[in-house]
């Protein structure tokens, strides 16, 4: 029983450690004519100490990365408009955040990515 307890209990503070991913993103958008689509997802660091202006967000689409800006007036939102090639109708794609924050000896480098979604954009 203490065993079962004790895996429980680290279940939840590992959950609790974890980044979290609201994917904003539409998974099916009709095809638009100059091919470029838009991107947004929020997403919150457990981490108190993490420096807000510091983060850097990107979409990842075949191992290429496209910068993501903050949306102003919102909390922990970012978007981008990214060209998507014209004969794939099926894309994955990841977010990525680059980030500091303050640990026991200074300020620290890290880096999140999200799971992996797609976005769908039917053939013409």
């Amino acid at each position: 029983m203490k065993k079962l307890v004790f895996a429980a209990l680290l279940a939840v503070i590992a959950a609790g450690c974890s980044p979290k991913y609201v994917n904003l993103t539409a998974r099916r958008v009709p095809r638009a004519t100059e091919s470029v689509y838009p991107f947004e997802v929020q997403w919150e660091n457990p981490r108190r100490s993490a420096e807000k202006a510091e983060v850097k967000a990107y979409v990842v689409i075949d191992n290429q990365t496209f910068p993501m800006t903050r949306i102003p007036n919102t909390e922990n939102r970012w978007e981008a408009r990214i060209p998507l090639p014209a004969e794939k109708s099926f894309i994955p794609y990841r977010y990525k955040f680059d980030y500091e924050y303050l640990g026991n000896t200074g300020t620290v480098q890290s880096s999140d990515r999200s799971p992996e979604y797609y976005i769908i954009v039917p053939k013409s």
